[in-house]
């Protein structure tokens, strides 16, 4: 479909694009958001450059509103203007506008390091050898322009042969230079000219981006131009504008984009509400809207008409149903005379039946009561299978021979049966010592105590279980029924092992303390001995030095008397604990 630059399609086309860039990138407004957060978290190299260059030159393209260009008096205008602006303002920095005659000076002076800043560029490794980019702050395709007389759905590969018209240093007179050496490149010094060449037949096209280009074309009351195909290349960072830096300032393009970061939502909007024209507002109901809403229409009419048709074919049936309803009618008065008898034999059984209601309303109630105190019960059952379950203890419940009816969750998942394992298993199949008359030793009495003994249970991988076993007998329907609750006992004896081998060791540690003060003390009195009987002059330093070593051995003596108090504590505590059992009925 052909999109014309002067039509409501292309203003559509337009305004669509840049409600995208303005919701979904957020480029927008003049003031700050008060609860936006518009301070620059600079480092201390950034604060440093700042200090050494206050004053950032940038060098506008004059001709391309809206997003740069120079009025006459001089002063730089457009949606770049403002962003840097604010951006210069936030940083404590000053922009110096260096003026120029069209855009291929201004890609000269940047060449030259004359200047900092290029306002608007399109991002593109085609220039990575003098100039680097800032974060992108819009995105628009490059759009191939022409008569509206041309195809709609053309590519830079149709154009190959034709003439094309783009703007000098642009990225898009560099992309066809590089990519499309068999289009011929008409070099204009604006975006005006090129659109120029194309109205008056000088060009068979202008590659350019569709807000610069909409601009012009309404200001120059262009009404023969349409976008007849999209400039589509392998890096779509080529649809992206973005300011673009010197390549030796690295640091003013991180001070740049955390500017670009602190400008509120508001703040964007509003910069390109006030340079993108009004007319260039989509209208309300498009074409395209207007042909779906006739469809729809249509759809719904003939919907109504149908409704009608079925509704005077159901209105026939009616007035035929209701000629047979006024004669059954008739008919059903004769019958409820003849019911009317009847009701009145009803009325005294009717009274019999009220006499009785009473009685049922009640029997209701009490059934209700019931229900509500089962309820109860199922739920206080719950919570007690809830906690059985969760025990760590391992219960089963057996009956008379042995047979395992049912076992608590901890069953599973310690000795790895399942319940499909226990079904067809016996308690001795689990405990080799399991005896029911283990289990009947304490029925009958009035307060019975559990059976309690230690022995292995063989889980399902056929690995020994050191548990702690109470058995209890009790009445349950009729039937004597045995619960058997198991502990995992194996680090208990772990632990009662690793104090026997402890207390053994050090036994043996105090035993060899005291026969090594007897190895010390003996050679000591015989150097005394010696010491006395030489008599030179170092028999003093020998004896001060015996003397020292027995002070040693004394210590030693009195740290053995320590460790021996401490070990019979020791020994006295854990033998009294050790044989101490936990109560069964605290387990559960």
């Amino acid at each position: 479909m052909k999109i014309f630059l002067f039509s409501s399609h292309v203003r559509s086309h337009l305004i669509l694009v840049l409600f995208i860039v303005l919701s979904g990138i957020g480029i927008c407004g003049v003031n700050a958001d008060p609860s936006y957060d518009t301070a620059l978290s600079l480092i201390p190299e950034e604060l440093e450059w700042i200090s050494a260059h206050p004053v950032i030159r940038i060098c506008p393209d004059p001709h391309y509103p809206p997003f740069e260009m120079l009025t006459s008096d001089g002063g730089y205008q457009g949606i770049s203007a403002d962003l840097l602006r604010i951006i210069a303002e936030r940083a404590g920095l000053t922009l110096e506008v260096v003026p120029c005659e069209n855009w291929s000076q201004c890609i000269e002076k940047i060449r030259n390091r004359e200047v900092d800043i290029l306002g608007a560029v399109f991002i593109s490794d085609l220039r990575s050898g003098y100039l680097s980019y800032t974060d992108p702050f819009y995105s628009s395709p490059l759009e191939i322009i022409t008569k509206n007389t041309a195809p709609s759905d053309l590519t830079l590969a149709d154009l190959s042969g034709k003439s094309v018209a783009v703007v000098d240093g642009y990225t898009s007179h560099l992309l066809l230079v590089t990519h499309y050496p068999d289009i011929h490149t008409v070099v204009v010094p604006d975006v005006p000219s090129g659109l120029e060449k194309v109205v008056f037949g000088s060009a068979d096209a202008f590659l350019g981006d569709l807000a610069t280009a909409a601009y012009h074309t309404e200001k120059s009351g262009f009404t023969n131009l349409q976008i007849s195909g999209e400039g589509s290349f392998a890096n779509n960072t080529l649809q992206s504008l973005a300011f673009g830096i010197r390549s030796d300032q690295p640091v003013l393009v991180s001070i740049l984009n955390k500017g670009l970061h602190t400008l509120s939502d508001a703040e964007k909007k509003r910069i390109f509400s006030t340079w993108i024209p009004a007319s260039l507002v989509p209208p309300l109901i498009s074409r395209e809207i207007l042909i779906a809403a006739g469809g729809i229409i249509a759809f719904f009419c003939i919907i109504i008409v149908g409704f009608y048709v079925w509704n005077r074919s159901l209105q026939m049936a009616v007035d035929e149903k209701t000629r047979q309803l006024v004669a059954e009618l008739d008919e059903r008065k004769k019958i409820q005379n003849e019911l009317q008898n009847k009701n009145d034999e009803l009325s005294a059984a009717y009274e019999e039946i009220t006499a009785t209601q009473y009685e049922l309303k009640q029997q209701y109630l009490q059934l209700m009561q019931n229900q509500e105190e089962l309820r109860q019960q199922e739920r206080t059952l719950r919570q007690i299978r809830f906690s059985i379950d969760q025990s760590h203890d391992m219960m089963f419940w057996l009956d008379m021979t042995g047979k395992i009816r049912d076992v608590s969750g901890s069953v599973h998942s310690v000795l790895g049966y399942s319940h499909e394992d226990l079904e067809s298993l016996d308690i001795s199949a689990i405990d080799p010592k399991f005896t029911i008359d283990s289990g009947l030793e304490v029925s009958g009495l009035e307060h019975p105590v559990p059976v309690r003994y230690e022995t292995e249970f063989i889980t399902k991988s056929g690995k020994s279980l050191m548990v702690e076993v109470s058995l209890i007998s009790y009445e349950y329907a009729d039937e004597t029924m045995i619960l058997l609750s198991a502990r995992d006992i194996s680090e208990r004896k772990m632990m009662e092992d690793l104090k026997k081998k402890a207390f053994t060791q050090i036994d043996k540690n105090i035993e060899q303390f005291a026969i090594l003060n007897d190895q010390i003390r003996n050679p000591l009195t015989l150097l005394m001995i010696y010491a006395e009987e030489m008599g030179t002059k170092d028999e003093a330093k020998i004896m001060e030095q015996i003397s020292r070593i027995d002070q040693l051995v004394d210590k030693l003596d009195k740290g053995l008397l320590e460790s021996e108090k401490v070990r019979g504590f020791l020994r006295r505590y854990y033998e009294h604990t050790s044989d101490t059992r936990e109560p069964l009925e605290d387990t559960w």
